[in-house]
């Protein structure tokens, strides 16, 4: 193509790139000696410039867009955080259960008692022919411990006197009635590395549980009749508090009148049937003395402090109040990417900082919002969704985000993407997301016989007393990018 001779009105820059080549042209045509490589550049040179001159200017090229569209970024939207007391914490068929006391000087003093009901190995016992009792014991075993662990611990084993109800949803502030006189003392030395301990039960206990296997033998409905299950609770002098798994293990070992090989079978809870935590606390001594379900404390009066202990029911409130106002100001709006960020100053004396950490739906009250599952017992709470490319419907509150703590920075970081875009469009309300603090880095599995995907938050939630602290000069702040139209 042939351009028409016209003067070039190159900028500064462009002129003294021209003048600077065509030199090096003119030198290169008078030492013919010169490589390889110095003519390449030459010729990379020329075509720049011949870009530079091209016949068309570059608005001629392509269509400008009919609407403005802005691309822009926000760190000042306002994260409002308070500290508040979970309306209702359920402890109930969990993954860990509670035994001890503590005092712990930024969340108060600590006192947990566990009840469980006992699932019958197999779900029923039968013996044949002349059987001999030999000894039965309650077995323990710990992963985790808070509080001062230089002393040895007692526990006390009692026998329920009242039945637990397998539809009910016990929570930290429930209570079981069971028999004065325990049936037995377990000492525990407690070590970070975890540990077990057992206690001799009575033969009397023993030989009743025997008694029930013979003839036609006892299944697991009556067998909740006769044995109600047990109640764990610690001594007065206790200064530390147990988790223990959900398998506390009644074994009793008998033999044939024939045989002396021993046999044994386990009674034992389980999160398969009723089981929780009873945790009472004293915060008189602390910041948080004037907290309660109805009296919440904003940052500003525990110093610019917020906290967390999932099993008492404490935890961080966070409201974004100008959000809204993002819409209102710059018309219709797209949130590319969302990010929010929460600063973590330490942890209470008695654990580490939570190493996972999701973010829950509450209302007015405190309570986390949930849906039931559709032919389930299951409530699917509320959680934060990872970014799947859509919205949650209310029956698929499938995907929850769990984050870990990132120990350099000292932070939590969650990606809210998709939840404040449809808090803008008006999918759901903008309500209040609080911390809970899970030991799982996923709540849902899917079954490998139906595909099924099953909701699994309730048995890795409110099962930690090791807290969290946060702190400012800012304890959170939520980073938005954007796009817009006017």
């Amino acid at each position: 193509m042939i351009c028409p001779t016209r003067k070039l009105n190159l900028p500064k820059k462009a002129r003294k790139l021209l003048i600077n080549t065509t030199i090096s042209i003119r030198s290169w045509r008078a030492n013919r000696s010169v490589n390889a490589v110095r003519l390449s550049l030459l010729a990379g040179m020329v075509a720049l410039v011949s870009v530079l001159v091209a016949c068309e200017e570059p608005k001629d090229i392509g269509l400008p867009p009919t609407t403005a569209i802005g691309v822009l970024y926000t760190d000042t939207l306002s994260v409002k955080t308070s500290t508040v007391l979970l309306d209702s914490v359920v402890t109930d068929r969990n993954s860990r259960l509670f035994v001890g006391q503590y005092n712990d000087p930024v969340f108060g003093k600590v006192s947990a008692k566990t009840f469980g009901q006992l699932y019958v190995s197999g779900g029923s016992f039968k013996t044949e022919g002349e059987i001999v009792y030999d000894s039965v014991r309650v077995l323990v075993g710990y992963s985790y411990v808070y509080g001062d662990t230089s002393k040895t611990q007692d526990i006390y084993v009692h026998r329920l006197t009242e039945d637990m109800d397998s539809t009910k949803r016990y929570t930290n502030t429930s209570s079981v009635a069971y028999a004065a006189t325990p049936l037995t003392k377990i000492t525990l030395k407690p070590t970070a590395a975890g540990g077990a301990g057992y206690g001799r039960l009575p033969d009397a206990l023993g030989r009743e549980l025997l008694e029930l296997s013979k003839g036609s033998g006892v299944v697991q409905a009556d067998f909740q009749k006769v044995f109600k299950g047990i109640a764990v609770v610690p001594d007065a002098a206790n200064t530390t508090v147990f988790g223990f798994s959900n398998n506390m293990f009644v074994e009793l070992y008998y033999h044939k009148a024939t045989d002396s090989t021993a046999l044994g079978i386990d009674f034992f809870t389980t999160a398969g049937k009723p089981s929780f935590s009873q945790i009472k606390i004293d915060r008189s001594a602390t910041k948080l003395a004037a907290l309660s379900l109805t009296n919440s404390l904003p940052a500003s009066a525990t110093g610019g402090e917020v906290f967390v202990q999932s099993a008492t029911g404490v935890t961080t409130r966070l409201n974004f109040p100008t959000l809204l106002n993002l819409k209102k100001e710059s018309g219709r709006i797209a949130i590319n990417r969302a990010e929010l960020n929460l600063f973590v100053k330490g942890s209470s004396p008695g654990g580490p900082i939570p190493p996972l950490m999701t973010l829950a739906q509450t209302d007015d009250n405190n309570r986390i919002l949930y849906s039931p599952e559709t032919g389930t017992a299951t409530r699917l709470l509320h959680l934060v969704q990872v970014q799947g490319g859509t919205f949650q419907t209310t029956n698929k509150w499938y995907y929850p985000q769990v984050v870990a703590y990132s120990s350099r920075p000292k932070t939590y970081t969650f990606d809210v993407t998709t939840y404040l875009q449809s808090i803008l469009i008006g999918v759901q309300a903008n309500n209040s997301l609080v911390l809970l603090p899970t030991t799982n880095t996923s709540l849902t599995t899917t079954s490998q016989t139906t595909g099924a995907t099953n909701f699994l938050a309730q048995p890795y939630i409110n099962n930690q007393l090791n807290g969290a602290i946060l702190n400012g000069p800012m304890n959170a702040k939520l980073v938005v990018f954007y796009t817009y139209t006017p």
